[in-house]
C-alpha cells in the first residue's frame, strides 16, 4: 500500500539514492535496514509516504533501534513488510540477476556449479587468457526498474545552468562574472578546496547535483587546480583566488597554505553580501547533502525567519557553533552578519600585523599572567581549526554585545584560573554569566513548555548586535575588551539580523551535535540521515562516507585524470610522481579508473568471512582474503574489493565514540551504537549497512546486511594492511547500479580448481573465461577454502601487480615467484577456530569484565547490554517495547530481568 502524495512537495531525494541497483534486498523476517538514507522527510501535516522498490520503511527511531538491536541476535525478527509479491519478486531478481521466478539459492548456500551460468556474460565467446573481454556494445538492461521523478522543488537548476570556469576573484568583475553565471532564483552554494581536497567537494557538488540543483561553484586555490576539476569528465564550475589576508596567509608556507583556505570563504562571504544579489550557502568539503535543504531554510514561521543560519557542535551556543555549514539570507551591507564576517577576519589579521603584542614580552598577557590567572610560554603555535574558534568568539561578542576572546588563544597559554581568565578577557562576566548571554534561545513555544518541531527539526536564534569597532583601532583582548571607554556593551537594535542553528535532524556533524540527539559516530544515518551530514572528526571520512553509500565513485574518475606532482616519500625513487589527491582508492591504484569504473573482483560464501572475537585474527584473515583476491584480480585484469566481515563478532565495540580521543560511555544521551561500531584503544571498528545479495554471512546473521570494516590509518600501519590493493565492497553496488550492469557468479570448488596448494594463472584464467564481460565477478569459497597461492603470473600481468602492492611488491608478490606471499599468521587467521579467545583490550570485553552477573550464554549477554543503554533513548513506545521483549529468548529475557 502507498499512501497518498502528502499535501504539501517532499524534497525529492535524488533517484540513485532511492534505488541502487545491485544493493540489497531484505530477506523476509528481517528487519529493512541501511537503505532508508535517501528517503524524504514530511513536512508538516503530510503522512509518511513508502516509496517502493526497495522499500524504504520510515519508522520512529526507537522502533528501529530496537528492531535492529533484536536483528543482530540469534532471536528471528518478524516484520511484515505490506509489498506485493510480484512487486519484490520482480525487483529482487533484477538485482541478483536472473529471470522471476527461478529458483533462488538457500540464504548462507553456496551456488552450485552453474550458478551464473545463465547470464548474459556466460553466453558471450570465452576470451583468450589474461585478457579482458570486449563489452558487448548493446548489453541487456539488467537495472531495476525505477521511476524517476524529476527534481520538485523550487530550486531546480541544473536544466537551467551551464559548466563555468572562471578567474581569479580578486580581478575587478570576476566575482560578479561567477555569480551572475551560477547563482539561480538568488540562491548560491559556494565550497572551497585545494588541488589535494578535490575529492572532497567533488563528491559534495554530485550529492547536490543528484537533488537536480547547479547553482554552485567552487572556490579553488590556485589556477591549476581549477582547471584540474573543470576540465574533468565531470566537468566541475569553478573560479580561484589570489586572496591571502593582506600576505598574512601565504602559499610559501604550509600553515599559511592551511588557514588560507579556512579563512577564505569568509572573506568572499563578506564581498558577496555587499554584491546584495544573493542568499549563499557556505559548506566545508567533508559534507554531503541527501535532501533539499530550501524547504526548511526557507520556512516562514521557522529558519526563514533568520539571516544568519549556522550548524552547532555539542551545545545551542555561540561558543559551539560549528562554521562548516553557513547559509546568508537577506543579509545588509554594514548589516549585523557581515560586521561579524569582517571581525572574524580583523582579528586574525591584527594577530598577523602585530605578532609582538602576543609574545611573552608583549602586553596582552600581562595583567592575567601578573595574576597567575594564565602563564607562557607564549608562542606562535599551529591552532586547529583556528577560524573556527575565532567565530566562536565573534558571535559570542555579537550575542552579548561585548568584545569577548576567550575560545581562541592567538599564542600558547596555560590557564591556571579559568574564572580569572574569564572575567578579563570578558570585560568582567564571571563564567555562568557569559554562558548565559551567548546562549541561543528555542523559540518558539508550544503550550506546554515544549519547543516547536517541525518534521523532526528544531532551531534556535538569537539577535546579534556586535560592538562597532572605534575610529581608533584597538585589539580584542587588550583595548577592545567588555565595557570601557572604547566601547560600550551594545544594545538590541530593533529590526536587527538574528542568527540561527537547527538541530541534528537538519545537519549532524560525526562527532557531536545537541545533547541528546544522535552524532555520526552513533551510526543511526544509516537510517535516519540528516539533511546535511558533516564528517568533521570522523576517523576515517571516506570509508564512513563508502559504508553509507554516499562516495560517489566517478570522483575516482576525475583524480585519475589530475596531473601528477613530484613525489614526496622518503622510499620514492629519482623522478617517481604521486597522485596530486586521493579518494577511496589507494594512489597506486588509481590508474585503474582512468577510463571510468574498471571491473571487479568480489569474495562470497562461507569462506568470505569467519566469525571471531578476536580482533586480532579478524584483522589477519580479512588482509589474507583480500591480498589473495588481489592477486586473483591482477591475473584476470580486474580490481578486487574487500570481503565483508561478520556482524555478529564480539569484539566489535557498540558503545563509543570516535570524537577527538575521547569516550562519551558516562554520558546521559542516547549512545547505542547499532550500526557504527568503534573503539579508540583499538583503532578498529565495523560500521553495518545494506549489500547485494550473497554478501552477507549465513544464518544467524542477518541477510540484506553486511559489516564493513573501519581503519584508522596508524592501525593500518602497524598491522601492515595498509598497502594491500583492493577497494571498498560498495564499489560493487556502484558499478552494478550502472544500466546494463552484468554480474556474474561461479564457485569455486565446481570450477575444478584446487582449494589449496597452488594454481596456475592460465588455468585460472581459462576456468573464469565464459565469465570475463561481467563488471562483477563474485567467487564463492567454501568455509575449507585454504588460499591457493597464484603460479605462472605471465610477466606483463606480475609488473601490474607489482605497481598495485607498491613498496609492498617485495614481500607480497614477487615476479617469477608463487603469489601472494601472505604472511603465515594472516593465514592461520583464515582458519582460525570459531569464535575462540576474546581481545580483552576491547570495549566489549571490558563491559563483560564490570558486570560479572550477566549470563554469558550465546550472545543473550549481548542482548542485555543493549537493552541496558536502549533507556537512554527518550520516549520508547511502551507498545513497541513490549514486543520487542516478546520476541526475545529466554537466555536473553534473563539476562533482561538481571539488570
Amino acid at each position: 500500500p502507498v499512501d497518498p502524495p502528502p499535501s504539501r512537495a517532499s524534497p525529492a531525494p535524488s533517484a540513485a539514492r532511492r534505488v541502487r541497483p545491485g544493493g540489497a534486498q531484505p530477506a523476509p523476517g528481517v528487519v529493512p535496514s541501511g537503505s532508508q538514507m535517501g528517503s524524504p522527510r514530511p513536512f508538516p501535516g503530510s503522512k509518511p509516504s513508502w516509496h517502493l522498490p526497495p522499500y524504504l520503511i520510515t519508522v520512529p527511531m526507537a522502533l528501529v533501534l530496537l528492531l535492529v538491536a533484536q536483528s543482530m541476535s540469534p532471536a528471528s525478527v518478524s516484520l511484515s513488510v505490506p509489498v506485493p509479491a510480484a512487486q519484490y519478486e520482480q525487483v529482487r531478481a533484477a538485482r541478483e540477476q536472473r529471470a522471476p521466478g527461478d529458483s533462488v539459492p538457500a540464504v548462507g548456500a553456496t551456488p552450485t556449479a552453474g550458478l551464473g551460468a545463465d547470464s548474459p556474460s556466460a553466453k558471450q565467446k570465452p576470451a583468450p587468457a589474461l585478457v579482458e573481454a570486449p563489452r558487448q556494445s548493446s548489453p541487456p538492461d539488467l537495472s531495476v526498474p525505477v521511476e524517476r521523478k524529476p527534481c520538485t522543488g523550487n530550486f531546480c537548476s541544473a536544466p537551467h545552468l551551464q559548466p563555468y570556469q572562471g578567474g581569479d576573484l580578486e580581478a575587478p568583475g570576476e566575482l560578479e562574472k561567477a555569480v551572475a553565471a551560477r547563482s539561480y532564483k538568488g540562491e548560491l552554494i559556494i565550497t572551497y578546496a585545494n588541488a589535494g581536497g578535490s575529492p572532497w567537494v567533488a563528491n559534495l557538488v554530485q550529492s547536490i547535483r543528484e537533488l537536480g540543483m547547479e547553482h554552485w561553484f567552487i572556490i579553488m586555490m590556485s589556477q591549476s587546480a581549477c582547471d584540474g576539476i573543470y576540465r574533468s569528465p565531470l566537468r566541475l564550475s569553478c573560479a580561484w583566488s589570489s586572496w591571502d589576508l593582506d600576505g598574512c596567509k601565504s602559499e610559501s608556507t604550509k600553515q599559511g597554505r592551511i588557514e588560507r583556505m579556512w579563512f577564505i570563504r569568509h572573506h568572499y562571504l563578506a564581498r558577496l553580501v555587499d554584491l546584495g544579489t544573493v542568499n549563499v550557502m557556505a559548506l566545508d568539503g567533508d559534507m554531503t547533502i541527501q535532501m533539499d535543504p530550501y524547504p526548511y531554510l526557507h520556512e516562514p514561521t521557522g529558519m526563514g525567519a533568520h539571516n544568519f543560519v549556522l550548524s552547532l557542535d555539542n551545545g545551542a551556543s555561540a561558543t559551539m557553533i560549528n562554521n562548516g555549514f553557513m547559509y546568508l539570507r537577506g543579509c545588509k551591507s554594514g548589516g549585523e552578519t557581515q560586521m561579524v564576517l569582517l571581525e572574524m577576519l580583523q582579528r586574525e589579521r591584527d594577530v598577523c600585523r602585530h605578532p609582538e603584542v602576543f609574545t611573552d614580552k608583549g602586553p596582552f598577557w600581562t595583567a592575567t599572567d601578573a595574576t597567575n590567572a594564565t602563564q607562557g610560554p607564549h608562542q606562535p603555535a599551529f591552532v586547529s581549526a583556528k577560524d573556527q574558534k575565532i567565530y566562536q568568539d565573534v558571535l559570542t561578542s555579537s550575542f552579548c554585545g561585548r568584545h569577548i576572546m576567550l575560545r581562541n588563544a592567538p599564542t600558547s597559554v596555560k590557564v591556571n584560573d579559568y574564572k580569572g581568565y574569564v572575567r578579563h578577557f570578558s570585560g568582567g562576566l564571571s563564567p555562568v554569566e557569559m554562558l548565559d548571554c551567548c546562549r541561543f534561545i528555542p523559540v518558539p513555544l508550544k503550550p506546554g513548555g515544549k519547543p516547536r518541531i517541525q518534521d523532526g527539526i528544531r532551531f534556535w536564534w538569537h539577535p546579534m548586535r556586535l560592538p562597532r569597532r572605534p575610529p581608533t583601532g584597538g585589539i580584542v583582548g587588550l583595548d577592545l575588551r567588555g565595557p570601557n571607554p572604547n566601547t560600550s556593551v551594545a544594545e538590541p537594535v530593533p529590526g536587527a539580523e538574528t542568527a540561527a542553528a537547527p538541530n541534528a535532524t537538519f545537519i549532524s556533524s560525526w562527532h557531536g551535535t545537541m545533547e541528546g540527539e544522535v552524532a555520526g559516530w552513533d551510526g543511526h544515518w544509516a537510517y535516519n540521515p540528516p539533511v546535511v551530514a558533516h564528517f568533521v572528526g570522523g576517523m576515517d571520512k571516506v570509508d564512513s562516507m563508502q559504508a553509507l553509500g554516499w562516495w560517489r565513485y566517478e570522483v575516482e574518475t576525475l583524480i585519475a585524470g589530475l596531473p601528477r606532482r613530484s613525489s614526496t616519500s622518503k622510499l620514492a625513487a629519482p623522478g617517481e610522481t604521486e597522485p596530486t589527491a586521493v579518494g577511496a582508492v589507494m594512489p597506486a591504484m588509481q590508474r585503474h579508473f582512468t577510463h571510468g569504473m574498471p571491473k571487479l573482483l568480489a569474495l562470497a560464501g562461507p569462506g568470505a568471512s569467519r566469525r571471531l572475537d578476536s580482533m586480532e585474527k579478524t584483522i589477519a584473515g580479512h588482509a589474507a582474503r583480500r591480498a589473495w583476491l588481489a592477486v586473483v584480480g591482477g591475473a584476470l585484469g580486474r580490481v578486487a574489493t574487500d570481503p565483508v566481515i561478520d556482524c555478529l563478532s564480539r569484539w566489535i565495540v557498540r558503545i563509543n565514540n570516535t570524537g577527538f580521543g575521547f569516550t562519551r560511555r558516562r554520558f546521559p544521551s542516547p549512545r547505542l551504537g547499532i550500526y557504527q561500531h568503534y573503539d579508540e584503544r583499538t583503532g578498529i571498528g565495523a560500521f553495518l549497512g545494506d549489500c547485494a545479495g550473497g554478501f552477507s554471512p549465513a544464518e544467524p546473521h542477518p541477510q540484506g546486511i553486511c559489516c564493513y570494516p573501519l581503519f584508522c590509518k596508524s592501525l593500518r600501519e602497524r598491522h601492515k594492511v595498509h598497502n594491500i590493493p583492493t577497494v571498498h565492497h560498495r564499489f560493487v553496488e556502484a558499478a552494478l547500479a550502472r544500466p546494463g550492469a552484468r554480474r556474474a557468479d561461479v564457485d569455486w570448488a565446481a570450477l575444478g580448481l584446487p582449494e589449496s596448494g597452488t594454481v596456475s594463472a592460465g588455468a585460472l584464467a581459462s576456468a573464469l573465461a565464459p565469465h570475463a564481460g561481467a563488471d562483477v565477478l563474485v567467487i564463492h569459497v567454501g568455509a575449507g577454502m585454504a588460499w591457493p597461492q597464484v603460479t605462472d603470473i605471465p610477466e606483463t600481468a606480475a609488473q601490474r601487480l607489482c605497481e598495485d602492492f607498491g613498496h609492498d611488491c617485495h614481500r607480497m608478490a614477487r615476479p617469477g615467484r608463487p603469489a601472494p606471499m601472505l604472511p603465515s599468521q594472516w593465514l592461520e587467521a583464515t582458519t582460525a577456530k570459531e569464535p575462540g579467545p576474546m581481545d580483552q583490550n576491547t570495549a566489549v570485553s571490558q563491559w563483560i569484565a564490570e558486570h560479572p552477573t550477566a549470563l554469558y550464554n550465546g550472545t543473550a549477554w549481548l542482548d542485555a547490554w543493549r537493552l541496558v543503554h536502549a533507556r537512554d533513548i527518550p520516549e520508547i513506545d511502551p507498545a513497541v517495547a513490549r514486543g520487542f521483549v516478546s520476541r526475545l529468548s529466554p537466555e536473553a529475557l534473563e539476562s533482561l530481568r538481571k539488570f
